[in-house]
């Protein structure tokens, strides 16, 4: 039913598999794998209540994902924010234990159609969403936000892989935007690349596994593990990696003391550069800080990232002249303010206050579902048409 990562026993049974709530009755068919968390794969699934035995026949009463949760505090916190808040733009567990598995169990969670917002820049947007479709999911994400920061609580992780779509084409077409939270978060691709294989040992049970990436593609930073390599700098630097040590050894991981609402801000900000450009392909910590110096004294977003990127990689081949020319090139693009840029001047202000390197200066999130951006962002019916309907799904590649 599952296969090794180590000395870890992963959960991973074939499609096909059943699974029966012995509470309830109700069975759930794995139908296939739609994602990630560690090594557990993360399944589609269709599920019959007791109630759905009409004229002798068994009919679907819907779908739900399953995913294998360990207990800890990320189950906690899931469990208290869903008893203060069940309302919320926050996905909740809808079934916490449907089945036992080694040391923890497997829970029902909404089904979420489209998949992450990181998922569908992957295979729909390669270079970025529209900045109207922007400003519509970013505010489900912050509404949702909000109720976490009004109710004391910190996200931690909050990204374009953790906002969730999901599409209901009956009985009335309505799309959701929610964010994962806790033990809710998991890595969406609704096409994974699995491979059924079987052990070495005569009589092996088959198992999943996922098909190896190509050994060819430059080495870039895991965005699944972007809230790391990409948190605010006073996490970062104090939590992460110790700043004193020039080996930049892992520090430590489990306190929540170094995060903070203004934190979650930041985060907020590198979401919006990823939704805008589609991908954040850094190499390193140190490379992303140089390309928000660069966008920060320039005071404007460039059409392209790689743009950025380039001028940066220069300055550091260079030496110091070139980055002196470089710092007095950005600012001769503020003095000209050429607004030849794709973004509108209100994005642009909203991604540089969230990565105010002062976490005392960045805004609330009450302060940004205040501004224009958001206050005037369309509706859930304009991201539909703008992005679930899209024909031509390319526009901004």
């Amino acid at each position: 039913m599952a296969t090794g990562a180590g000395s870890m026993i992963a959960y991973r049974p074939i499609p096909g598999n059943i699974i029966i709530d012995t509470l309830t009755g109700t069975k759930y068919i794995l139908q296939k794998v739609i994602g990630t968390c560690d090594f557990h794969f993360i399944y589609k699934a269709c599920y019959y209540t007791v109630a759905s035995t009409i004229e002798g026949r068994l009919l679907p009463t819907g779908y739900t994902t399953v995913k294998y949760i360990r207990p800890g505090y990320e189950v906690y916190k899931s469990k208290r924010a869903q008893q203060s808040m069940p309302n919320s733009n926050i996905i909740h567990v809808e079934r916490w234990r449907i089945q036992d598995f080694r040391h923890g169990f497997c829970s029902a969670l909404p089904y979420m159609s489209e998949g992450s917002l990181r998922y569908i820049l992957s295979t729909r947007f390669h270079n970025g969403l529209p900045e109207d479709c922007i400003a519509i999911a970013l505010k489900q994400a912050l509404l949702g936000l909000f109720d976490l920061h009004f109710s004391d609580r910190v996200h931690k992780r909050f990204s374009a892989g953790n906002i969730y779509v999901n599409f209901k084409p009956r009985p009335v077409s309505n799309v959701e935007i929610k964010l994962g939270y806790a033990a809710t978060i998991y890595e969406s691709d609704l096409e994974s690349p699995v491979v059924l294989e079987r052990g070495p040992e005569p009589g092996n049970q088959p198992y999943l596994s996922l098909k190896g990436k190509n050994p060819g593609e430059p080495p870039i930073l895991d965005l699944s593990l972007l809230s790391d390599w990409a948190a605010a700098p006073e996490v970062f630097h104090s939590k992460y990696y110790d700043s004193d040590d020039e080996n930049r050894n892992p520090a430590r991981y489990e306190d929540d003391d170094d995060y903070s609402f203004k934190s979650d801000i930041w985060l907020v900000g590198i979401a919006a550069l990823e939704l805008a450009y589609g991908n954040l392909r850094i190499s390193h910590r140190e490379e992303l800080e140089g390309v928000i110096r660069k966008i920060k004294r320039s005071r404007r977003l460039p059409d392209k990232l790689e743009d950025v990127l380039e001028e940066y990689h220069e300055e550091e081949k260079k030496g110091k002249m070139k980055k002196v020319m470089g710092y007095l090139k950005d600012k001769m693009k503020l003095v000209q303010n050429k607004r030849s840029s794709k973004f509108s001047k209100e994005f642009e202000e909203l991604v540089l206050d969230c990565l105010c390197s002062s976490e005392s200066k960045r805004p609330s999130v009450q302060d940004l579902l205040q501004r224009p951006f958001f206050r005037y962002a369309k509706n859930l019916k304009w991201f539909q048409r703008r992005v679930l309907y899209a024909k031509n799904r390319m526009p901004y590649c």
